[in-house]
């Protein structure tokens, strides 16, 4: 028997999973998720048994995983200073094609995240062009990422990712790397392309 409609809902939260990265997998729109969760829509049986297979494939694809934070993490982060500009956020983030900087002291320890969401709210909030040229990050930056040690296993991680667009990889204190939900996507899938 298929779940309901809105237990995939609470599954595809659960994985980490976006509506968008669903709809691609299962060959359905965006808004199809999105008015299907919402009650809007009734789904054709078929793609709701499509839909649990992709969700029930990748909760145990990524849990036989004995991959580590260390094997699928980004090791070439980007990161700012609290006194650069928001600016200088603003052009690692499009040059880069990311959505958050890790903020670094001087010292090297993490103290706080710019994100694209932290320089919009500034926008929102009457901030111009010349303002954000002439702010620092401290300004505006919000609490540092989740961080977590090298040997977290991946199983471990996608959960956290409901809650936070990345999670830095820690060894002590030091920042080695960072992962998204792009890089557990693409470890579950290299792990279901080397298993076949």
């Amino acid at each position: 028997m298929l779940p309901s409609v809105q237990d995939l809902g609470k599954m595809r939260k659960n994985l980490g999973i976006s509506q968008k990265e669903m709809a691609k997998m299962c060959g359905v729109s965006q808004s199809y998720i999105a008015r299907m969760e919402k009650g809007d829509i009734n789904p054709t049986y078929e793609n709701v048994k499509k839909i649990y297979a992709y969700l029930y494939n990748y909760s145990k694809k990524a849990d036989r995983m004995d991959l580590k934070a260390s094997d699928i993490m980004t090791k070439k982060i980007f990161t700012a200073n609290p006194t650069d500009s928001i600016f200088r956020a603003m052009d690692i983030m499009k040059d880069q094609g990311i959505s958050q900087v890790p903020i670094l002291s001087m010292d090297g320890r993490v103290i706080g995240t710019i994100s694209e969401s932290d320089i919009n709210e500034l926008l929102i909030r009457g901030a111009t062009l010349d303002n954000l040229k002439k702010m620092t990050i401290s300004r505006t930056m919000s609490a540092p990422l989740p961080q977590l040690p090298m040997e977290t296993p991946v199983s471990a991680i996608y959960p956290m990712l409901r809650f936070s667009n990345a999670v830095l990889v820690m060894y002590l204190l030091e920042l080695k790397g960072i992962i998204t939900k792009a890089d557990i996507l693409r470890a579950v899938e290299n792990h279901a392309e080397h298993s076949l």
